[in-house]
């Protein structure tokens, strides 16, 4: 690949910062822009079964834990800058990742007690998670736009500078821990076949969206809406593409292959049955004839 194209779809500045084989052993030097999440996530994976096991060596008491790891959640998602993202370690990350985990704890614990109790929602119930469910939208809806509810209550935020990766982790996944304990007509729109369709297609989207967003002709168009417009369907066209012509026809392939890889276990374990049947009716028959 050309200087000029890694340049633009990378912004890496000289030719030697750019190792294609590092990027894609996920180097941490080499996040260049549209990596820079994969190697966050694995090094995750490594912290992931220790906070697991945590949670379950506390028992009944696994709530505790989770009061001084919101505090720090939201204390580092207040105060804590990450502008630029792709260049940060996993700790400039880490509360996103401790959220989700603690959300999904949470939901683990309370379908466990829900089903052992047998409690059953009553109207006050879903009214009361409504409410907090709509809190929830609203913050996190003004925290992304950075406006609505910050300026309809009076209280407008600064003008942004430059960008700043919102806090949003901690509103988004108690969101999903309501929706999936009691569901509403939020999740029943997320049903949506256009949202799943994208949903279907996201991969692609995440991996090639920046071929669209960096062309030229796109980057420098100055209208908002038709630079919108024309983002959102050509990155939807190019994923698209890109799933029916290699994601697609490679989840055929590791389906037929894991198949195939099935029968010949099956068959592999049929046959070592056979020959031990064989062995123990020789061995029989060997034990009758002395017998005899």
């Amino acid at each position: 690949m050309p200087f000029e194209y890694k340049k633009r779809y990378y912004l890496v500045s000289q030719p030697s910062n750019f190792n294609l084989f590092q990027m894609l052993t996920f180097h941490p030097e080499h996040r260049h822009y549209l990596m820079w999440t994969l190697p966050l996530e694995i090094s995750y994976y490594f912290i992931l079964p220790a906070f697991v096991l945590a949670v379950l060596k506390l028992g009944r008491f696994w709530w505790m834990s989770f009061v001084p790891l919101y505090i720090w959640v939201i204390h580092e998602g207040l105060y804590t800058t990450r502008d630029n993202f792709y260049r940060q370690p996993l700790i400039k990350h880490l509360p996103t990742f401790v959220a989700g985990s603690m959300a999904a704890c949470t939901f683990v614990k309370l379908e466990a007690l829900i089903k052992a109790t047998g409690f059953k929602f009553r109207m006050l119930h879903v009214v009361a998670l409504r409410i907090v469910e709509a809190i929830l939208i609203a913050a996190y809806l003004s925290v992304v736009f950075r406006g609505l509810f910050f300026n309809w209550l009076g209280m407008p935020l600064a003008p942004a500078t430059k960008y700043i990766m919102p806090f949003t982790s901690v509103k988004l996944s108690l969101l999903i821990v309501i929706e999936m304990v009691q569901r509403s007509t939020v999740s029943k729109i997320f049903e949506w076949i256009v949202l799943r369709y994208m949903g279907k297609i996201s991969i692609a989207v995440y991996l090639l969206h920046v071929l669209v967003i960096f062309t030229p002709s796109i980057k420098q168009e100055t209208k908002y809406y038709d630079k919108t417009f024309a983002v959102f369907g050509l990155v939807t066209l190019l994923a698209t593409a890109s799933y029916y012509l290699v994601e697609y026809p490679s989840q055929l392939f590791a389906q037929g292959l894991a198949r195939e890889l099935d029968r010949r276990a099956s068959s592999a374990y049929d046959k070592y049955q056979s020959d031990i049947d064989e062995s123990d009716d020789s061995e029989t028959a060997k034990t009758s004839t002395k017998e005899l």
